[in-house]
């Protein structure tokens, strides 16, 4: 009963929790695939996971977020393996990643997905004795992970593809709050050791337009490439995913391009790419 677990270790939020944790051995970090933790696939039998009783769950496993998941309608899956742990796992406290996607329209796959997990918590509340969900918006880590996320996606397009011009989805004057996922892991482990149930936002209300992050990208690029990226967007519709004021929200205080600057710089170095 004295474990932790981690479902969905190898992504964003649960590496940063394991390098943060580094220390801790009461902490189990799972993954389907990933080869550095320990091994368990969501979508096989739950009744051969070694544990029966665990005192947290963090419930951080999730389709990557790739073009691909949205055609096939993999996100659904987060549901389900859900479910099969609340169903089958005696768990004291369970903490569960959500995201700002709740807030978009009805439609949005992901968001849909993650309000029907969020009100199966609720509905089984019982089964807990405290149940925390974090809703965070934009958060990026120290460098480059291969997913469909705008600065991800951006990067691979301009410094590891090496494309002269790409045509985005969205709108150049789309803006974002950014925040470091260090910072929020360090909050979402604090308050894991609070006796206490929530729902709760987190993100910067420091906002930066998409034509801010190609400007910033495209001072590295022009230096390796010598001409500049051109970048062209379909939507005329104009999107803003802000942290919005709210009791139970908590904030980020940095401004978004000093996140984006720090991640461009890290990026560029590991993947070994030619700067000035």
């Amino acid at each position: 009963m004295n474990k932790n677990i981690i479902f969905g270790g190898s992504g964003l939020v649960g590496l940063s929790l394991r390098e943060l944790l580094r220390n801790k051995k009461d902490y189990l970090y799972y993954s389907k695939n990933n080869k550095k933790f320990k091994k368990f696939n969501l979508d096989k039998d739950i009744k051969k996971f070694p544990f029966k009783k665990i005192n947290t769950c963090f419930f951080f496993a999730s389709p990557r977020i790739k073009k691909k998941n949205f055609f096939n309608n993999k996100f659904v899956d987060e549901l389900n393996w859900l479910k099969k742990v609340v169903t089958n796992i005696e768990i004291k406290k369970f903490i569960y990643l959500s995201s700002s996607s709740v807030y978009y329209n009805k439609t949005h796959i992901i968001g849909s997905v993650k309000r029907k997990c969020e009100k199966y918590i609720i509905q089984n509340k019982k089964k807990f004795k405290y149940y925390q969900i974090w809703r965070p918006f934009n958060l990026i880590g120290k460098s480059y992970l291969n997913s469909d996320h705008f600065h991800n996606f951006l990067f691979k397009i301009m410094f590891i593809k090496n494309n002269k011009k790409f045509n985005f989805s969205g709108n150049l004057k789309d803006k974002r709050g950014y925040s470091d996922v260090n910072s929020f892991t360090r909050v979402l482990y604090s308050f894991s050791n609070k006796n206490i149930s929530f729902i709760k936002n987190y993100g910067n209300k420091n906002m930066i337009k998409v034509s801010e992050i190609i400007d910033l990208y495209n001072s590295k690029y022009q230096k390796i490439n010598r001409n500049k990226f051109i970048a062209k967007f379909k939507s005329k519709t104009t999107s803003i995913n802000s942290i919005a004021s709210k009791k139970n929200n908590i904030y980020y205080n940095k401004k978004s391009i000093l996140v984006l600057k720090k991640y461009l710089l890290n990026s560029l170095n590991e993947k070994k790419v030619q700067h000035m």
